[in-house]
């Protein structure tokens, strides 16, 4: 009963915190977090639909979470990742997959890995004036979504739907194709972040309160 109401009074105290970040966010933050959101669910309407079997799928769908993360700080990249998580967590739970409710686990994990981004952006000072320096620091920003992916399938999945336990033996090849989508993304968040034009549009058009004139290599 203790551990009931504790763990209660905690998720109710992140919710809060969450709340006031996203409170604290201008409307241009938004903006810029839902822009990157919806073209995360065109990405991975274009890549996962065709792909799909069972489990495993390509999903270059954080590529625009990713770019969040740099411009937008941790808050507007948690935000991109569980926006641009939505039509994935569809295919992996209802559509091609068989996670169920779980499958909205993915949400979760493109939330981490856009704020994970977001703060090693912040804390990597270099990173602003050398854009390769952002293929680390995506791949790194992987990390805690990788582990999270893990516990999904190997923990959550066998105790939350014991009849669909055999998933468990999809996390290797999902996490070996993560990491290599992963790889490509950083190559093209780099590339991107780069990108006098695109560092350009933000700028004039979006803005985000946390933006940072990268300059590239």
């Amino acid at each position: 009963m203790i551990a009931c109401v504790t763990t209660l009074i905690a998720t109710r105290a992140s919710t809060a915190r969450g709340i006031r970040l996203l409170r604290a966010l201008s409307v241009k933050d938004l903006t810029f977090a839902i822009s990157m959101g919806a073209v995360g669910n065109v990405l991975a309407a274009i890549t996962i639909a065709p792909t799909m079997v069972r489990q495993v799928a390509l999903d270059f769908s954080s590529l625009p979470v990713f770019i969040a993360g740099v411009f937008g700080g941790p808050t507007v990249g948690a935000l991109a990742g569980f926006l641009a998580g939505i039509l994935p967590s569809a295919f992996f739970g209802f559509i091609g997959g068989q996670l169920g409710i779980l499958g909205f686990g993915t949400s979760v994990g493109k939330a981490i890995s856009g704020f994970t981004v977001g703060l090693l952006v912040q804390a990597v000072k270099s990173s602003r004036n050398r854009t390769v320096l952002l293929v680390p620091i995506v791949l790194f920003g992987f990390l805690p979504e990788a582990v999270w992916i893990y516990a999904l399938f190997m923990v959550f999945v066998p105790i939350f739907m014991p009849n669909q336990a055999f998933l468990s033996g999809f996390v290797i090849p999902i996490l070996t194709k993560a990491w290599f989508e992963i790889a490509v993304m950083s190559v093209f968040t780099s590339a991107i972040a780069g990108h006098n034009g695109f560092r350009a549009f933000l700028g004039h058009y979006l803005q985000p309160a946390a933006f940072q004139k990268l300059q590239s290599n």
